[in-house]
């Protein structure tokens, strides 16, 4: 039987769905040697044969990705052309969002996003109101080919994590710009700031070497 551990799970300032990045699990934990409840199942990338298993606690503090030298975030895209200073609590302390294919982390203002998790039309208006909606049904004309507000709607209410269509939705922490990781370009301004990528390939893992980026402590 599992045994249960008492700790509370930690947060992420960077990412808001994180518990769907971890899986209950008896092993130890490759960094604390302790067994803790809980094993990543994120994207990892760094140089060893076989990903090492590593509880949200050691994510929590940094101190697995700076013992194993493991990361956690393929890259990054700018929404803007702020150049992107990432602190050590997101480079090292972040656990990463599994994706249908090799995701990107959008950033905005010089810093990186929250991710907040797949979803569709009521994901979207949960976070981003009325304009999050507005800017969905614009990038379902732009990219989709959904000309009436109708389809819109209808695409809408296809899109999420159990569908063939998703969104990948993020916030920026400091202003109300919106944008999408591939399209890399700004968008309109919005109350809540979000980012939607649209994916439809399947999902896979990568175990790589990732881009390097540039750190403040």
């Amino acid at each position: 039987m599992m045994r249960r551990q008492t700790e509370q799970f930690p947060t992420f300032t960077y990412n808001a769905d994180a518990k769907k990045s971890f899986e209950e699990s008896e092993e130890k934990c490759a960094s604390c040697d302790r067994q803790r409840g809980y094993i990543y199942n994120g994207p990892m990338f760094g140089e060893f044969d076989e990903e090492p298993s590593i509880c949200p606690w050691c994510i929590k503090d940094g101190s697995a990705c700076e013992k194993l030298g493991a990361e956690l975030v393929s890259d990054i895209t700018s929404g803007d052309d702020s150049e992107v200073e990432l602190s050590r609590e997101f480079s090292k302390c972040t656990p990463g969002f599994i994706s249908w294919q090799e995701n990107m982390w959008w950033t905005h203002c010089g810093d990186a996003a929250v991710f907040h998790g797949m979803g569709g039309r009521d994901e979207i208006q949960t976070i981003g109101g009325e304009d999050g909606l507005a800017y969905f049904r614009n990038l379902a004309e732009e990219e989709f080919g959904q000309d009436t507000k109708e389809e819109q709607d209808e695409f809408l209410n296809n899109c999420g994590e159990d569908f063939d269509t998703t969104a990948y939705i993020f916030k920026c922490r400091k202003c109300g710009a919106c944008g999408d990781y591939e399209m890399k370009r700004k968008l309109l301004s919005f109350e809540v700031a979000l980012a939607y990528s649209i994916e439809r390939m399947s999902q896979q893992r990568h175990c790589a070497s990732k881009k390097k980026k540039k750190v403040v402590a």
